[in-house]
């Protein structure tokens, strides 16, 4: 960096002039651009805001960190590959863009008040929760849900970079998760480690070679010594995977399910309202056909109604027989057309009044054959 600029950049901070202040920011931050430093200088843009106040944390009852130019950091890289190993996001998503059991956005409403109050916590002694682990299958929405968390708390997010922090190299990796935490301990920001049990597996395994050994151990010893302006978060599809130690490192573990019926109907009905407004669409009919979907697989199924409706339903009357062939067509790149679950799904269709006609139609499937399927569904919920 020039040290003219940086000399600049002190004197504005010294006059209390936000604007001249705010100049001499760009003019540094223009001036690693242009020497190829992208990162440093998008680094020192995103650490400015000029409608929030320094933040302060006590760790302990004499001692205090404040964070503020510390954020213009360069984020770290992996050494022998030069990735970034993480990259900083300001989400914009709020708790109610996420479809979430009542029960399970109460304890986030709690976790979010601690930390907006985490400094009168901190003061009388008290540790905000700081720590969630997410747990669940694939698309049930943790990501979603970590980016909602910092939005309502209006933090960044500091989102690792799975594919570089898991290095080849010897001891490699251990190193990565020291830098991590390192550029991240005077930061008033959210640490996300997705599919975590990359890092964290059971050090027992005797499948696994001393390095993940290390690996766990670094990880644990940074996580007890983190601050408490960090947030962590870590989100896993394989909890029972994770080594002993790791729980104990967690205010609280939180269980993210594949979507019930109220939540589906809740994605559904919000998705309407804001991609297809106007459009007389069945939400009931939607809602059933998206039973046992991940929260992902539906959006996935909204989008190809979507565009269905938009390509093909200028008049925006949207009939089941339509909705039930996008259905069709999505459902086959899931499931195998010979399986129970697509004649299930066929069945359901049934029940909801699409006809035989109009499902031998559109699956190429001959009445005789759905006939002598739906009754063993039949069968089967009659005896269930």
């Amino acid at each position: 960096m020039k040290s003219g600029l940086i000399i600049k950049l002190i004197e504005a901070h010294c006059t209390g002039s936000e604007d001249a202040f705010k100049k001499a920011l760009d003019d540094l931050a223009n001036d690693e651009e242009r020497k190829g430093n992208a990162s440093l200088s998008n680094s020192l843009r995103n650490a400015y805001s000029s409608d929030k106040k320094s933040i302060s944390f006590s760790s302990s009852p004499i001692s205090e960190m404040t964070f503020s130019m510390q954020n213009a950091l360069p984020t770290p890289k992996d050494k022998d590959s030069a990735l970034e190993l993480i990259e900083v996001l300001h989400p914009k998503v709020k708790l109610t863009d996420v479809a979430l059991p009542e029960k399970t956005k109460a304890a986030l409403h709690q976790i979010i008040e601690e930390q907006k109050q985490a400094t009168d916590l901190l003061s009388k002694g008290i540790s905000p929760t700081n720590r969630i682990l997410f747990c669940g299958p694939p698309g049930c929405g943790k990501t979603l849900t970590a980016n909602a968390i910092a939005g309502e708390i209006d933090i960044p997010i500091a989102y690792v970079r799975l594919d570089a922090l898991v290095s080849s190299y010897l001891g490699q990796t251990g190193t990565n998760i020291r830098k991590i935490f390192e550029f991240v301990k005077n930061k008033r920001i959210m640490l996300f480690l997705d599919e975590f049990d990359a890092i964290a597996k059971k050090r027992d395994d005797a499948h696994e070679l001393g390095e993940l050994k290390r690996v766990v151990t670094t990880l644990l010893q940074n996580m007890d010594s983190m601050p408490a302006n960090v947030f962590l978060v870590a989100a896993t599809n394989h909890h029972h995977l994770l080594d002993p130690a790791i729980w104990r490192r967690f205010d609280t573990s939180i269980l993210l399910e594949l979507p019930n019926t109220q939540q589906r109907e809740s994605i559904i009905s919000k998705f309407i309202s804001e991609t297809l407004d106007g459009y007389i669409i069945e939400v009931k009919l939607l809602t059933t056909l998206t039973e046992g979907m991940s929260g992902a697989q539906v959006g996935t199924f909204l989008q190809a109604v979507a565009k269905y409706c938009i390509m093909h339903h200028r008049e925006k009357n949207v009939t089941k027989e339509d909705i039930a062939n996008v259905w069709v067509k999505q459902s086959t790149l899931l499931v195998s057309e010979d399986s129970d679950a697509y004649t299930h799904a066929l069945y359901k269709l049934n029940k909801s009044g699409i006809s035989m006609r109009t499902l031998e139609e559109i699956t190429g499937i001959s009445k005789s054959t759905l006939s002598y399927r739906f009754n063993k569904e039949e069968k089967i919920d009659e005896q269930g």
